[in-house]
């Protein structure tokens, strides 16, 4: 009976020395990504599920400053990326769709051509039409 509660102490006291080693790290840990990174909120941090999934198993096994860095960089090259195609996109874009002058109702352009037909001589373009 006696060794059965040496076993049970030796192993409680086993996962109490863990618990505070966890315990110890993740208090250096804190201090350390606080010490780095004081602009950002370690609260909202905990709650980001992008973050979160990121990390995975090595959340509490590495820095969090190291993760944290690593997350940035991550979210920065793709957001770099992102712009730059977004930039490289609207070079080659050639417009809206839209017509270049000026746009006719087709009431309006029924009248120009019936100008344009009846005075052949003084013939309008749309945008002189909707200029006068």
């Amino acid at each position: 009976m006696e060794l059965e509660n040496t076993e049970e102490r030796g192993a409680l006291a086993e996962l109490a020395a863990e618990k505070q080693a966890r315990l110890a790290f993740a208090a250096r840990d804190l201090e350390e990504f606080l010490a780095r990174h004081a602009e950002v909120d370690v609260e909202s941090l905990m709650g980001n599920e992008r973050f979160l999934r990121f990390c995975g198993s090595r959340m509490g096994r590495e820095s969090l400053a190291a993760l944290y860095d690593d997350f940035a960089a991550l979210i920065g090259d793709a957001g770099a990326a992102a712009m730059a195609r977004f930039q490289s996109r609207s070079a080659r874009s050639t417009g809206g769709g839209t017509a270049g002058g000026a746009t006719l109702s087709p009431a309006q352009k029924g009248v120009l051509d019936a100008w344009n037909a009846a005075h052949p001589e003084m013939a309008m373009t749309a945008r002189e039409f909707l200029g006068r």
